[in-house]
């Protein structure tokens, strides 16, 4: 697809009256809308509030990230400077991080639509105002970093909020039923169908990255590896370990944020080296060791990481449920 018309002089103009404070508070949003961003808003709601909550607004957003990739490779349009060759000197990110993004395509914004899927979400689950109101800055402000550090068009948003927030309704209609179908199949069963589901989904989506420089985005089977890891931990932990987020102190709580959060980045970043040693990213064994290293982190961060809670006498427990 050709590079859509969209307004570049409003993000050169928008680039051109940045401010280093403001520039450091839309460098944080970005980052709250990224993987490592959602892995501590989740290890935070797991860890002290809702561990259902937590298990579904993770699955929605790797859901929405996945949904973005196909969409931006589909749609094809540039990212801002790129064509011109003039990015480096227009979006407020490091050298390596655009490195990253300009092998990337722009439209539809993924940080729009992955915080409006799951900020969206987030606000119709609570009844706590401040924090209703503070997922609405969320959605805000994530989407209008992007623009502002120059890194997507305003388009990119405008198109990227809807999606978002549409795949959060269809959730909040649908997501439940989806929930209490997955729970009641079989541990091996649920191993098989997000291995064979991911496999597909892969393999499905090759075709759109035939001419792309870039190949396969290295996030799209990331986000495939997680979702399968924590598909498959959530149902083991219900039944197995059965810790009770609402437990404990304050103290305990955030400890046990902190420990979540530490355990899958520190499984990511174990396995970062040895497996990235036996094949190139980008291959058909690369690609399947990057899935085993995100399943491995899901099933860490949600089965092993609240048997740690328990035994460690951090969390308490409420009775199990039988959805093995």
């Amino acid at each position: 697809m050709a590079e859509l018309d969209f307004d570049l002089n409003l993000i050169r103009a928008v680039a051109e009256s940045r401010t280093p404070p403001a520039t450091v508070v839309f460098q944080l949003f970005t980052w709250l809308g990224e993987m490592e961003g959602y892995i501590l808003v989740v290890a935070a709601i797991h860890g002290a509030f809702d561990k259902r909550l937590a298990f579904r607004l993770a699955m929605l957003a790797l859901v929405t990230m996945s949904i973005n990739h196909v969409m931006k490779t589909i749609i094809a349009n540039p990212r801002p400077f790129v064509a011109e060759g003039s990015f480096l000197q227009n979006w407020a990110v490091s050298e390596a991080k655009a490195a990253e993004l300009v092998a990337e395509y722009s439209t539809p914004s993924g940080h729009a639509m992955a915080g409006g899927s799951f900020y969206t979400f987030l606000f119709a689950s609570v009844t706590n105002r401040w924090i209703k109101w503070l997922a609405v800055a969320a959605v805000l402000c994530t989407g209008i970093s992007r623009p502002y550090l120059g890194v997507h068009y305003v388009e990119d948003v405008l198109l990227g909020w809807p999606i978002g927030i549409g795949l959060a309704l269809l959730a909040l209609r649908c997501g439940g039923r989806l929930e209490d179908r997955w729970l009641r199949l079989s541990t091996p069963a649920r191993c098989v169908t997000v291995v064979l589901a991911s496999a597909v989904a892969i393999a499905g989506t090759g075709p759109l990255y035939a001419d792309v420089p870039y190949g396969q985005p290295l996030p799209f089977v990331s986000y495939l590896g997680l979702l399968s890891g924590l598909s498959v931990a959530y149902p083991l932990e219900l039944v197995h370990v059965g810790f009770d987020p609402r437990s404990s102190t304050r103290l305990l709580k955030a400890a046990r944020t902190m420990l979540g959060v530490f355990l899958v980045m520190g499984v990511l970043l174990v396995l970062d080296a040895p497996l990235g040693s036996v094949a190139t990213d980008g291959s058909l064994l690369g690609n399947a060791l990057r899935y085993l290293r995100y399943f491995a982190a899901g099933l860490v961060g949600m089965l092993a990481a609240p048997y740690l809670y328990v035994r460690l006498g951090w969390a308490g427990r409420h009775p199990t449920m039988d959805c093995s």
